[in-house]
Parts: structure tokens; sequence; C-alpha cells
């Protein structure tokens, strides 16, 4: 695929299969990389793309460790630009960005899939203002490791429940695998959404029930009002698939 960039960042879209069909991303976890995923989507008719984020795996740095989810939602968007309208799985961090970048952009994620993983919980619901986040000491073989040291903030950043269930209730259809632990507040309020669904216990299994909602013919757009809390409502663009 051609190169791909967000802001000064360049970013590593792997490929891991070719396919007719509508393509499936794949966000990894905190400290992770597109590897974590090979071979994982071998039920996935369409073309396999495996994206690594900011800081991460194949991808470049963010000078100053400026790293917040929505820096990673930015990332996955640019993927989405590229790749056109595809369906989404990401697993822990990546469960969190897939659910932004759905509601987000619904006209063009036909479906999420979120699944635990590294970096799912975050900092929790609310801001802990006594909580003091110490940066990493510096690495003396940062390249070995895989990821950039200062990725470690992204444990701390708060997701709001409020926020969740806007993104929820914003995206076409979201799936969840639960691994029998308790999920993490946001993820608790994303799944009361219509939009979502409890298929399976893992990856493989899951998959076909993604691909059903894939559609087959075209879409109509209709623009509805998405309320996000403490913001102005907004337009949104929902595909109304036949």
């Amino acid at each position: 695929m051609a190169p791909l960039r967000h802001g000064r960042v360049s970013l590593a879209l792997h490929r891991l299969r070719e396919g007719e069909g509508t393509p499936l991303l794949l966000l990894h976890g905190l400290r992770g990389s597109s590897a974590d995923w090979q071979g994982a989507a071998a039920e996935w008719p369409g073309p396999v793309l495996a994206l690594d984020f900011s800081g991460h795996g194949g991808s470049g740095w963010v000078r100053g460790g400026a790293y917040s989810p929505e820096l990673l939602v930015g990332d996955a968007d640019a993927a989405l630009a590229q790749a056109g309208p595809l369906a989404v799985a990401g697993a822990g961090l990546g469960a969190w960005v897939a659910l932004l970048l759905a509601g987000a952009r619904s006209e063009g994620v036909r479906a999420a899939l979120l699944l635990p993983g590294p970096g799912l919980c975050g900092g929790g619901a609310l801001p802990d203002f006594d909580s003091e986040v110490a940066l990493p000491p510096p690495d003396p073989e940062p390249l070995a490791r895989g990821w950039d040291p200062a990725v470690a903030v992204l444990e701390e950043d708060v997701r709001p429940v409020d926020y969740a269930a806007a993104m929820a209730a914003a995206s076409q259809r979201l799936l969840f695998v639960e691994a029998g632990s308790e999920p993490p507040p946001w993820w608790q309020a994303a799944r009361q959404a219509p939009s979502a669904e409890l298929p399976a216990a893992d990856l493989a299994t899951a998959l076909p029930r993604l691909e059903a909602f894939i559609p087959s013919g075209g879409c109509d757009l209709v623009i509805r009002l998405v309320e996000v809390p403490g913001c102005a409502a907004v337009a949104g663009a929902q595909a109304g698939l036949r």
C-alpha cells in the first residue's frame, strides 16, 4: 500500500492477506504491534490489514511523547481513509480506539469487534487528581522493545462512560468478546447500546458474525444528530444499508 502518515508520524500499515470484498482492519493492544495478529483473522474472506499505532512496531514515534487515545484514533482514521469502508477489530487499547473510530466514522466503519487485551482499562472512568504519573526512565535499547517507552501514559487516560455510550450509540454495529473477568466501566456502558451484541468467546468464532453485518448491496446516507456529553449536538453521517 502507499505510504501512510498521520501528521509528522509515518505509520506502518501491513497487508496480512489479499482478498476480495470488505477489508478488515486490525488494531493491536498497548505495547503491541501488527505481529500480534499473525494468522488471527484466517476466517475473514476479504483483505486483512493490520496497523502499527504511533510509537509501536514499525510506525514512527511522537516527538515529545504526547500520546493519547485520540491520537491513535487519528492513526486508524488515516488507515480508513486509505482503505475505504471496512470492518475493524481491536484488542485492549485497540478496542477502545475501535469504539471511538466506529462512533466518529460510522459511515466508513461497517462493524467493529472489540476484544480484551493489554491496555483495555486505561485510567478508569473518572480522573484521579491525587495520582502521579511517572514517566519511565530512559531506555538504553528502545528499538529492541518495539515501542516508545512514553506510551506508558496510555495506561492512565480517562475513559468516561458517557463518552463511551455516545460513541457506541453512533456506531453501526458493535460486537464484544469477553474473557470472563469483569470488564472496565467504559466497556460495560458501550455494550448497552442497541447496536451491541456479545456473539462469541473468541476471535475465530466472532469473525463470521462480524462478516454477516457487512452488506452486499449499496447504501443510503442518513444524517442524524449525535449528542456527545459536554458538546453541542453534531450531525453524524449514518449509512442506512440495504
